[in-house]
């Protein structure tokens, strides 16, 4: 599988990846900051874009993503932070990594490291799509209390004083709660890395083929029709259906804590859907039952584009497609799947979510 990661990938990944980040990120909210990311990665030279197996099996993986809440975020932050961050992890750990992954995509910022590193771009990430917190992402570490690794956070400019630089050492869970600090006092997001991650462990327990699937659901809704067949053709690709296409007539979501929490209604007059939020899309009930439950796919889309939409962009009034997939039709790291990492969210939401999974196992 082994090749070079071109322009020619970026906006195939670019459409795929914010779809899958359910919710978090929309085309016009982060077309230019990703944007911009694919390309100074680009600018360094090539990417090698490779397959786990593919690698050396006594190497490490290091994680490039970030932490913040994406709805509040006024972050100061620059590209450079993320090179910084897997730098400032590879001197802790005083060896060079065998690759890196995002934590879940877009990913573009895993590009950057690939390329500034001289590394290779690994297919495969902590999940498939979207999640809230670090411990969804830490591939089952959350349940492993006795687990050691590395978090770092960059983001700030010494200039104005904002300049901060965190190492944290421990369990994923413990450290997880030190940058979700961090970036609280950043202005909602900093650049972060974590890790190491062997070789074996990634391959057994992350979203294998996470950036594969990404680039071919973005080509697959390219190749369609702006407005309802791209909606189709994304909901097709992913073995699920538009669950609904209509209004928003409530939009509870508000910052705090370091997250955004709280309910998105959506009708066209016969279905309504509530979509509950933490962050990404947690929870959709059609009609008062429940239709999908993290780490289901849950995704937004404008019905005249047929691009993704942020949660941010959708006040009362606005209209929205609604997607959804199971979580067996797309890769996915065992993290999002580990029974610790749903009690925040469901004490948060005040609504079950886990015990959903499990009846459906």
């Amino acid at each position: 599988m082994k090749r070079k990661l071109t322009n020619d990938d970026i906006a195939a990944a670019m459409i795929g990846g914010l779809l899958l980040s359910a919710g978090g990120s929309g085309m016009t909210r982060s077309l230019e900051r990703h944007d911009v990311a694919a390309e100074v990665a680009l600018g360094y030279g090539d990417v090698e874009f490779v397959s786990v197996d593919e690698l050396p099996s006594y190497g490490y993986l290091l994680v490039s993503t970030s932490v913040g809440a994406p709805g509040f975020a006024k972050p100061e932050l620059v590209l450079r932070d993320h090179v910084d961050a897997a730098r400032a992890l590879i001197d802790k750990l005083n060896r060079k990594p065998v690759g890196v992954i995002c934590g879940h995509v877009p990913g573009f910022n895993g590009w950057l490291v690939a390329a500034a590193l001289d590394i290779p771009y690994v297919d495969a990430a902590a999940n498939g799509r979207g999640h809230p917190t670090v411990k969804m992402g830490g591939m089952g570490l959350a349940s492993q209390p006795t687990s050691s690794i590395v978090q770092v956070a960059q983001a700030g400019f010494a200039e104005t004083g904002s300049k901060i630089s965190v190492v944290a050492e421990g369990n994923l869970v413990k450290t997880s709660q030190v940058m979700r600090h961090a970036a609280i006092i950043s202005g909602g997001l900093v650049a972060a890395a974590r890790g190491p991650y062997d070789v074996g462990f990634v391959a057994e327990n992350g979203a294998l083929g996470a950036i594969s699937f990404q680039i071919d659901l973005g080509r697959a809704m390219l190749d369609a029709t702006p407005g309802a067949d791209r909606i189709a053709a994304a909901a097709n690709f992913m073995g699920g259906e538009v669950l609904v296409s209509g209004t928003v007539t409530e939009n509870s979501v508000a910052y705090g804590n370091g997250f955004d929490v709280g309910r998105i209604v959506v009708s066209d007059g016969t279905r309504e859907v509530v979509l509950g939020v933490y962050n990404e899309f947690m929870t959709a009930d059609l009609n008062g039952r429940r239709a999908a439950t993290f780490p289901d796919m849950m995704g937004s889309l404008d019905p005249q584009t047929g691009d993704p939409i942020a949660i941010a962009q959708l006040p009362i009034g606005s209209s929205v497609a609604i997607v959804t997939a199971h979580h067996k039709r797309f890769p996915l790291g065992k993290g999002a799947i580990d029974p610790v990492v749903f009690i925040e969210v469901e004490e948060a939401l005040g609504v079950a979510l886990f015990s959903y999974i499990r009846d459906a196992a």
